[in-house]
């Protein structure tokens, strides 16, 4: 076997090497998203466990849906503080779905009617924090994952998974 041939021979080996390297990166890429995302939804599920959270969504769910300002805060400074720490919470939800961190399917399935409950009981208290302080930011990223949420159960509807999934077997 000659020169030319040989060196031929090592440059399309080289290609293919080089080929099979990119393929190997994005399969690699790939696998580094899911994990990415599996993590991100195990930490989603862990920021709701906590007893202050859950009495938090508690209080907040017994107000009524479009409750006032006022409403809010003269049911005492527990119900604001309770608005506080799920709206925060739910602000991180929000930001790791825009960021595509967390798939909103799985936020919709997890919490998607939490978040609206949630919403449609402090919605009117973000406005007035956001009017008394002149800063629209507050509670921003809350309003739109709810509105991103309403999308969701407009184009897929509310069936909740116990009718959904009746026929699901392990």
């Amino acid at each position: 076997m000659d020169l030319d041939r040989l060196a031929n021979i090592a440059e399309i080996f080289g290609v293919l090497l080089v080929v099979g390297g990119f393929g190997f990166a994005i399969v690699q890429l790939a696998a580094i998203r899911r994990q990415r995302r599996e993590i991100a939804a195990i930490e989603l599920l862990k920021s709701f466990e906590s007893p202050e959270f859950a009495r938090a969504i508690r209080l907040l769910l017994t107000l009524p849906e479009n409750a006032t300002a006022e409403q809010l805060r003269s049911a005492g400074g527990d119900v604001e503080d309770a608005a506080m720490q799920v709206s925060l919470t739910l602000e991180g939800v929000a930001i790791m779905v825009h960021r595509r961190i967390v798939d909103i399917d799985m936020v919709w399935e997890l919490m998607g009617g939490l978040v609206l409950a949630v919403w449609a009981r402090i919605g009117l208290l973000a406005e007035a924090i956001r009017k008394d302080h002149k800063r629209d930011k507050f509670c921003e990223w809350l309003q739109w994952l709810a509105a991103r949420l309403m999308d969701v159960e407009k184009e897929r509807g509310s069936q909740p998974a116990f009718a959904r999934y009746r026929d699901w077997r392990p």
